[in-house]
């Protein structure tokens, strides 16, 4: 089942989503766009290390490394990092 939802997202298309995602969490890590880090800190810590984990998941994925063992494709699964990230860019730029 993991093998074919994985391949969905085995895409060119989904690694470039992957790539940019990873590029616009980072900046906004390292440049402190709107005060992304502040907010962070009053943030659950498991918030934030999902954030982390979902960046690097999505580094990983962009980058089109090839996992082949089942349990490294469940932890770097790609679409929770799309979901966190979406929700952490959400929240970071629209309200």
């Amino acid at each position: 089942m993991i093998h074919l939802v994985y391949q969905i997202v085995n895409k060119g298309s989904w690694r470039a989503l992957s790539f940019i995602l990873a590029i616009l969490l980072t900046l906004c890590f390292f440049f402190n766009i709107h005060q992304f880090a502040t907010n962070l800190r009053t943030a659950n810590p498991i918030w934030v290390l999902l954030i982390i984990w979902s960046t690097v998941i999505l580094w990983i994925h962009g980058m089109g490394f090839e996992i082949k063992s089942l349990i490294w494709k469940i932890i770097f699964f790609p679409i929770v990092g799309y979901i966190v990230s979406a929700i952490a860019l959400f929240n970071n730029f629209l309200i």
